[in-house]
């Protein structure tokens, strides 16, 4: 596990906690810096029975600093059939804080059948391993977003024409079943991990009857209109590359534009890639959209070296208070690399480990404040320009 961040995996449901010092932020507290907000936007949706569920989808949103107008990515979420009624606000704020860098606004709607709307109905579940009933699922989940779209669409500081959509898990199953439902101003969609069905522990691989999986990418394909990347993890433990890869084709075969990466096996479960290694995704993310006009990379790249190894000397750290060198800043010394610290005026800093370290450093010395920082040091040399 990495050490700034803790993922909670339920099934194929994972959610994100960023934590400094071993203590996540409240859930009320919402990041300033990012431009943090909720909406609760009405919706109304049938199940594999015909049978009409409404509620609110919660959508938590971010965005840049400015006016905009702003391209809209929407970020779709997974599935834990056990704990949906316990799911939290979906944030995915690291992905979130990515895709602000690169100038877009963020919603991430919590769709009907989790959290607080869960006991109006379950329209994602596909009904019965022997015989699911996948496409009615995928086509609920798709017309929530559809909603939230609309919504989006109508805020001023919003570019109707340059829509993003993205999901893992279940969510990259209902990120296809967006784009075949061709919403207007989609420029990309992004899948990563899709599917339903999965279960790691009974069928490690292999979902319920893959092959009507096949079927209803197969049919989603004949209309989808933009073009995709799929991306799918060698030791993934929902979908093996054999399920996926045959979802892809039956996916091209009827006519929709995509692009599939197998990457190397992560960790003890691929699947859980989008969350735990943005130091691997991000950058095949921003050559994938620097492709369809999106090309302010999300990366942040190491800024040039000012004082090769002089972060050891924390004398000479400026801005900060005595106690905050010896109680902070001190336990960044005494950290692992990757790492990375930043700071910013009012005595305010913030550190972070192992995956993704400069942009997680960065939000935590931010966040609150709203007010932007600087990185000061990266592993043990200052990167600081005065």
């Amino acid at each position: 596990m990495r050490h700034w961040i803790a993922a909670v995996l339920l099934g194929t449901w994972f959610t994100l906690a960023l934590a400094q010092d071993a203590q996540p932020p409240a859930p009320e507290q919402l990041s300033l810096d990012i431009r943090e907000a909720v909406v609760r936007v009405p919706a109304t949706v049938k199940d594999a029975f015909n049978k009409e569920i409404s509620g609110d989808v919660l959508v938590t949103t971010f965005r840049p600093q400015g006016p905009g107008p702003f391209p809209l990515v929407v970020m779709n979420h997974g599935r834990s059939t056990d704990t949906r009624a316990q799911a939290p606000r979906q944030r995915f704020e690291p992905i979130a804080r990515f895709f602000v860098r690169k100038g877009f606004a963020v919603a991430v709607p919590q769709r009907l059948g989790y959290g607080a709307s869960a006991n109006a109905g379950d329209p994602e579940d596909n009904m019965s391993c022997d015989r699911p009933r996948y496409q009615p699922a995928g086509d609920a989940a798709a017309a929530q977003v559809l909603v939230v779209v609309a919504h989006m669409r109508q805020q001023p500081d919003i570019d109707p024409s340059r829509l993003v959509v993205m999901g893992q898990s279940l969510g990259g199953f209902t990120t296809v079943a967006t784009n075949a439902a061709k919403p207007d101003g989609l420029v990309a969609a992004i899948n990563f991990a899709g599917g339903h069905g999965g279960n790691p522990v009974e069928r490690p691989g292999n979902p319920c009857q893959a092959y009507l999986l096949e079927n209803t990418f197969g049919t989603w394909g004949k209309t989808a209109s933009a073009p995709m990347l799929w991306v799918y993890v060698e030791n993934d433990k929902y979908f093996n590359p054999k399920n996926s890869r045959a979802w892809f084709d039956a996916f091209v075969k009827a006519g929709g534009k995509a692009e599939y990466k197998l990457l190397a096996p992560f960790g003890d479960d691929g699947h859980t890639l989008l969350g735990r290694a943005g130091d691997i995704w991000q950058p095949i993310v921003d050559e994938f959209l620097a492709r369809h006009g999106f090309t302010t990379p999300g990366v942040i790249a190491k800024p040039a070296v000012t004082g090769p190894g002089k972060a050891l000397d924390a004398a000479a750290v400026p801005l900060i208070s005595d106690k905050t060198r010896s109680e902070t800043y001190s336990k960044y010394l005494a950290a692992k690399p990757p790492k990375a610290v930043a700071l910013g005026s009012g005595g305010r800093l913030g550190y972070a480990t192992g995956d993704d370290a400069l942009s997680n450093a960065l939000g935590f010395c931010q966040r609150r404040t709203g007010v932007a920082c600087k990185l000061y040091a990266v592993d043990d040399d200052v990167v600081w320009v005065p």
